[in-house]
């Protein structure tokens, strides 16, 4: 039976729901992840195996006897081998010790392709901290997993990749909503991920790399641009590091799902140990980058293995990487003998830009996601009074130098590899409470716009959710219709109906597949639901042709918990339908807005004054006149004037404040004289 991606969406989910709680924090993600790769790795080895053997029949003109086919089931041509005795079979006929019994068979399907080291990280059989000998998680958890699993096949017979790869993304993006702050770690928001995409716009040949790639979302991405537009997947190539072992499994599993089959390393960190380098040991060029690194890391000259809580190991380290020039760059990035000031030791944010830069080819351009902090942190060169005074009674002074983040800021832009910035709505990343931004370099920019950088003030325009804010799509199309524009006005007409109209089918298919997800949820119930009308008929029934009093009893007692399990699967349904209501309520009001959002940009460009609230390109001389400072409030205007109030409203508010004022004093005075304060 092929199953739909919202079918397979809640199956997925109902697996994460048997295992949370009984794993260390958020852990039990990478235990779930891998085990439905694991699981979809046996059932497309069998389903292989079936085809090519109902292919060998049909040629011969003959059926197998079972003997012939399990020898070629065993020697047939496989995408990824599965040793003899490590396929889901031989796990799920396992009885006890299943945790050792599941991670043994896991490691050595690792073991049996290249492809797949440090795919599988998790230890279904680690033993619980109380020294006690048993398992963490309990065999019969295990089993209750392995049995879930069981239920559907996931081979292409069953789900298509495309299908397994979107309920694959949808798991992490319900991982990273349960873990919250620290989903930051592996998950980027797919908003800010297409809007960084498409300012990019990958093309075939491209070679993308992903400094900080966590579960491999922005590689995935633009691996899907690319299919959108008529190309395939492996058109590109695709390289990432993650430092950590759990998040870089989870990039490895997204990358062979989607069948990008995407270079990812995994264990070291991009600063200390860039794991993708050149003949001379320098870092690898790459036309694109895309990249989320760990806002202002305090320790990014630190190896990982070295992040200690030791201060003074530390403070040691750090004389030992740091000198008077600052860090020691041992791949020539920044610092002595390179166009760029080594990054201050307290934040790591122009480190990892400064990395990028050294790791794009001479036409090469990134996306880059910032705290604010990098627009306008460190001071220039000032000159100040030190309080005392000479022989002649003038002030002293003294000069201050500039700070090492403004000259690498002041450098960045004097090399006009700047293109545009994008300031951010607060809280759209989890875990990240500081403002954020789209950072755009471009290597080889057009002449017209040498001298020249896009700011866009987006930080407006969000949709506020319980727990955080999320841009919507005509959010993203604000963003997109100004990067691509570039301040002429003229192709904005055109850009407003390409992005439209893919956006509103973006909608609409995002409303189907939320109507069908919610369906998919709740089908238990509604099958329940509809099993237990008839079920409460016939006892109905039953009950009015007894006479005997005990038999009464005991049928209004089953009456009872009949119509208690329906009016239990009744507000369940009544909940989806709910949920169902509101997406379609969403959904409509967006698409409404997508059309209201186009109508406004294109008088915006017609409005210079208007414009100015929202975008600006802003000269190289304007820019060195506020020291290179790219705060954006200094050249777009983001006040938010308070809203027009008329004399004949204003008036009414303050009679209305009078009046309650004085029903106040009354209740007071009356209060007062009830218990003998006042006469």
């Amino acid at each position: 039976m092929k199953l739909t991606q919202q079918q397979l969406e809640a199956h997925l989910w109902g697996a994460a729901n048997i295992l949370r709680g009984k794993t260390a924090g958020q852990d039990y993600k990478n235990y779930i992840l891998s085990l439905m790769f694991y699981k979809r790795l046996c059932d497309q080895w069998e389903n292989e195996a079936d085809e090519a053997i109902a292919e060998q029949e049909r040629q011969q003109g003959r059926l197998f006897t079972d003997a012939e086919k399990a020898v070629f089931r065993a020697r047939g041509a496989h995408r990824f081998n599965i040793p003899k005795g490590c396929r889901w079979g031989d796990v799920r006929e396992a009885s006890v010790n299943l945790g050792e019994v599941l991670t043994s068979a896991m490691w050595a399907v690792a073991d049996a392709n290249s492809e797949l080291r440090g795919v599988f990280t998790v230890d279904w059989n680690q033993p619980a901290p109380d020294g006690s000998g048993r398992p963490l998680i309990p065999n019969e958890v295990v089993h209750a997993l392995v049995q879930h699993f069981n239920t559907h096949d996931l081979s292409n017979a069953s789900v298509p990749p495309d299908i397994l790869g979107r309920a694959y993304e949808y798991l992490i993006k319900q991982f990273a909503d349960d873990a919250g702050a620290k989903a930051g770690e592996f998950f980027t928001p797919p908003e800010v991920v297409d809007t960084l995409v498409r300012c990019l716009e990958p093309q075939p040949g491209d070679t993308l790399y992903d400094p900080t790639c966590g579960s491999g979302g922005m590689l995935v991405h633009a691996a899907d641009y690319l299919r959108e537009c008529g190309h395939h997947a492996t058109a590109a190539q695709y390289f990432g590091q993650e430092m950590n072992w759990g998040n870089a499994a989870i990039g490895k599993i997204n990358s062979v799902l989607h069948g990008l089959e995407a270079q990812i390393a995994a264990g070291a960190s991009t600063i200390t140990d860039p794991s993708f380098r050149d003949n001379l040991g320098k870092p690898r060029k790459f036309s694109l980058v895309l990249a989320n690194f760990p806002f202002s890391d305090e320790f990014w000259w630190l190896k990982p293995e070295l992040q200690t809580d030791d201060k003074k190991k530390k403070d040691r380290l750090k004389k030992e990487v740091f000198s008077k020039e600052g860090y020691k760059d041992p791949f020539g990035r920044f610092g002595r003998g390179t166009a760029f000031k080594a990054p201050p030791a307290g934040y790591g944010d122009y480190a990892f830009i400064l990395h990028i830069l050294a790791s794009l080819t001479d036409a090469g351009r990134a996306g880059i996601v910032c705290p604010q902090g990098v627009l306008f942190r460190g001071q220039p060169e000032v000159e100040e009074e030190t309080g005392e005074f000479d022989a002649d009674g003038n002030p002293k002074i003294k000069r201050r130098k500039a700070d090492d983040e403004h000259l690498i800021r002041k450098a960045l832009l004097e090399a006009r590899l700047i293109d545009a910035v994008i300031s951010l709505p607060l809280n759209v990343f989890y875990g990240a409470g500081v403002p954020a931004c789209l950072l755009l370099l471009n290597k080889q920019r057009p002449p017209e716009r040498h001298d020249q950088v896009l700011l866009v003030y987006a930080a407006r325009h969000y949709r506020e959710l319980s727990n955080k804010n999320e841009l919507r799509p005509q959010d993203v199309m604000r963003m997109l219709v100004h990067v691509q524009a570039y301040g002429d006005a003229a192709r904005v007409p055109a850009l407003v109906a390409q992005h439209s109209q893919r956006i509103r089918e973006q909608i609409s298919a995002r409303e189907h597949d939320e109507v069908e997800r919610l369906e998919a949820e709740s089908a238990d119930w509604a099958e329940r639901l509809d099993k237990l009308g008839p079920q409460i008929a016939d006892t109905l029934a039953k009950l009015a042709k007894l006479t005997v009093k005990s038999e009464q009893t005991k049928t209004k007692k089953a009456l009872d918990m009949l119509q208690a399990q329906r009016d239990r699967a009744a507000a369940k349904i009544g909940e989806r339908d709910e949920k169902i209501a509101e997406a379609r309520r969403r959904a409509e009001d967006d698409r409404r807005d997508v059309d209201q959002v186009g109508a406004e940009l294109v008088a915006l460009y017609g409005d210079p004054d208007e414009l100015l609230k929202q975008a600006r390109v802003v000269g190289m001389a304007e820019i060195a006149e506020n020291e290179y400072n790219l705060n954006i409030p200094r050249y777009v205007d983001t006040f938010e004037p308070e809203p027009r109030v008329g004399v004949k409203d204003a008036l009414s508010g303050l009679y209305a404040a009078e009046a309650a004022l004085a029903d106040a004093d009354q209740e007071l005075s009356k209060l007062l004289k009830a218990v003998g304060y006042a006469e």
